[in-house]
């Protein structure tokens, strides 16, 4: 019977793979983005993951948010996304915590090890202390900037926080990084280059941009950690 990673491990080989498996990857953020870069990390390997969003699932959600469907509506998204990685894969170590940071340091809770960090969430204030949290730690991570309000994702890139443009939250994280005396030059992020097409104090979005800075993510991490 073969094993739903033969065919990755067939393009990586056995030895790649197999690094994986022990590695702890903490996902903040569990939308578009996040959910996405999720599912992708799952398929390519990792096997242990802890997942921390306090939002449950809308029906506003279902037009970019892969791993939710309109049965899912109500229910939060961190019980959701487990359910449905274990589905890929039952043989996963999942820890959920609903929780919201920024509103509760990462400190307070138990995470134990963490060999990376993705950040997938719109708080600015979260952003900031994930930023410090990882450096303090020194925990590799990757950050996401605003993806909505755009629809072109080949204007998502990987790069560094001193080098974004073209957006309010960047600008906004930016100057309170500095102010914190963070190194924006250590700061990875996903970010898109396009002109938002709109201003709206809620993101409006379709699937392309939010997918591909998760699928960016993925890629990211799996490169740092091999």
């Amino acid at each position: 019977m073969s094993d739903y990673l033969d065919r990755s491990k067939q393009l990586l080989g056995e030895s790649k793979i197999n690094a994986l498996a022990d590695k702890v990857i903490l996902v903040i953020g569990l939308g578009g983005v996040g959910g996405t870069a999720l599912e992708a990390l799952a398929r390519s390997g990792f096997k242990k993951f802890i997942l921390i969003d306090s939002d449950v699932v809308d029906a506003s959600n279902l037009n970019r948010q892969v791993l939710y469907t309109s049965e899912d509506i109500g229910k939060n998204k961190t019980y959701i996304s487990k359910q449905h990685l274990l589905s890929i894969n039952n043989s996963l170590d999942i820890k959920v915590f609903k929780s919201k940071i920024g509103d509760i340091k990462l400190e307070k809770l138990e995470l134990g090890k963490v060999d990376f960090i993705v950040d997938a969430i719109d708080s600015v204030e979260g952003k900031l202390h994930i930023y410090e949290f990882a450096q303090k730690n020194h925990i590799p991570f990757i950050s996401s900037l605003g993806m909505g309000n755009r629809v072109d994702p080949e204007s998502v890139t990987i790069t560094k926080l001193n080098k974004t443009e073209n957006d309010p939250l960047a600008r906004k994280i930016r100057y309170l990084a500095k102010q914190k005396g963070l190194d924006l030059k250590e700061i990875p992020v996903v970010f898109s280059k396009e002109i938002p097409l709109i201003k709206s104090p809620k993101p409006a979005s379709m699937i392309m941009v939010p997918s591909t800075a998760g699928l960016l993510i993925a890629k990211y991490v799996l490169f740092t950690i091999l």
